[in-house]
Parts: C-alpha cells; sequence; structure tokens
C-alpha cells in the first residue's frame, strides 16, 4: 500500500493508504479497508484478549521480575505530616492523608466525583457525562492562545474549538455536527460547536485546550469551550499532592444549530 515518494499525493489518497494498511496490519492480513469504509463506519476493530489489558500477564510471559513501588519514604513522610496537623488540631486534610501509602491500593475514582455531586445537595444523574480535557501540539498548555497564526493551524487538527461527543450518543440526543451546544456542571456552564466522532466512549466529552478566556487578546474572541470554565475548586476532589484531576460530571443541551451561534 506504499505510495510514490516522488510524487505529490492528495490527501485523501494518502489515507487511503493508510486504512488498508493499517487494517491489513491489525487482522494479520485477513482484511483491507479503504478510507470510503471509514467514512461509513467511523471505525475499525478486532477482538482482542481481556489479558491483553493487562501487564502482569506479560511480565510472567517474559520472565520479567515484577517490582512493586514499595514507597516506604512516602508513608513516613505522611504519618510525620498527620501528627503535625493533628498536634495543631488541624482535621480538613485527613482524607488525603490515607492516600500516603507504601503500597498503593484499588480506589473507586469516579465514586468520588458521585459523592461530591451528592455532597452539594444534586443528583448524579443530573450530570451523566465525563468532561475531560487534553493538549495538543500546537497549544500545549495554551500558553500562546494570543497567537493567531497557532490557531489558524489548529483548525486543520480535528477537534480544536469544539465539544467532542460520540456520533451515536449525539444521534440519540438529536445533536447533529456543528450544533451549539451547552455544557454545565455543579458551578458554570460553557458553550461551543460538537464535534461527532466515533472514537471517544458514550459517556465522555472532550475539549482541547483551556479557553474561555474574557481579557487575553485575540484569545478572548475564539469563543472556544473550556474545561476550566466548568471545573470547581473542590477540596474534597484534590488529592494528596494537593492537584486535582481534569474531570468534569456535566450535562449537555443542544442550544441551536450548526452555524447559529
Amino acid at each position: 500500500f506504499s505510495l510514490d515518494p516522488t510524487q505529490v499525493h492528495e490527501v485523501d489518497a494518502i489515507w487511503d493508504a493508510q486504512c488498508k494498511a493499517a487494517t491489513w496490519s491489525i487482522s494479520a492480513g485477513e482484511e483491507v479497508r479503504d478510507l470510503a469504509w471509514f467514512k461509513e463506519h467511523g471505525f475499525y476493530a478486532r477482538p482482542y484478549s481481556q489479558t491483553g489489558w493487562y501487564l502482569y500477564p506479560a511480565m510472567v510471559e517474559q520472565g520479567l521480575r515484577f517490582e512493586l513501588p514499595y514507597q516506604e519514604r512516602l508513608m513516613r513522610s505522611g504519618l510525620e505530616l498527620k501528627r503535625r496537623l493533628h498536634e495543631q488540631g488541624m482535621h480538613w486534610w485527613d482524607e488525603q492523608l490515607s492516600e500516603y501509602q507504601f503500597l498503593p491500593a484499588w480506589d473507586d475514582v469516579p465514586a468520588r466525583w458521585e459523592r461530591a455531586i451528592v455532597h452539594a445537595g444534586r443528583d448524579p444523574a443530573e450530570f451523566p457525562f465525563w468532561l475531560l480535557t487534553t493538549k495538543s501540539m500546537q497549544f500545549h498548555a495554551s500558553g500562546n492562545v494570543s497567537i493567531p497564526q497557532m490557531h489558524e493551524v489548529a483548525q486543520n487538527v480535528r477537534g480544536h474549538h469544539g465539544i467532542v461527543i460520540n456520533r451515536q450518543t449525539a444521534r440519540s440526543l438529536g445533536i447533529a455536527d456543528g450544533d451549539e451546544l451547552e455544557i454545565s456542571s455543579l458551578v458554570n456552564v460553557t458553550r461551543g460547536p460538537a464535534i461527532l466522532t466515533a472514537g471517544i466512549r458514550p459517556d465522555t466529552l472532550l475539549m482541547i485546550g483551556q479557553f474561555d478566556h474574557w481579557a487575553t487578546p485575540y484569545a478572548k474572541e475564539l469563543r472556544a469551550p473550556s474545561l476550566n470554565t466548568v471545573a470547581s475548586m473542590s477540596l474534597e476532589l484534590t488529592d494528596a499532592t494537593g492537584s486535582g484531576s481534569d474531570i468534569v460530571r456535566v450535562s449537555i443541551r443542544r442550544l441551536a444549530p450548526a452555524g447559529v451561534r
């Protein structure tokens, strides 16, 4: 499926070859799917053993030593911090102190977000979607959002300046590509156009970068959605390092059809 490197090829020709090569490789030569097939079906999948999800079977198969992350120093630091805080009658960090462990333990992390909603007096069912964010090569940590050229480059990469949503989920909600959406959390709302794709979980939304600027030159004119706008400052969702995760439970509301803002 290689293309002649001495020739200039159209974008669709390049992706067509990539689609064929990828499906041939994944299927061990059993199937070949072209770009037209992907435009119709969205993605290609093959059966995958559940044991492949985990590192341990591969370690055993290869006879490798599995070193456990024994963190005695971390545990000692946690005990020292606990004693100093309690000596002063300070107990507001007790939940985080439990995370100073010499061996990591399993934790139902999603349940933490559900409990936070309940403690705020709301029902988790009101916010059925998980909103995530990610960096991009063009904006990375969004420190260069005031540079028009970076915005121009980012326009060539699908996912920027919108709300990425699963295609089937969008259809079930009557949402079409480009429709203006309002994303609501416990504390605020952010808005942007829908970007439909098959490559995201049905219960998950994605916003690339950190936008919703109100003062930054040029960036404030982009009207791009941002997770930061709907994320809350919550001690309950702060970990032992003083950090939090870029995850917010949200709801979706369609505001207007594509092209109307």
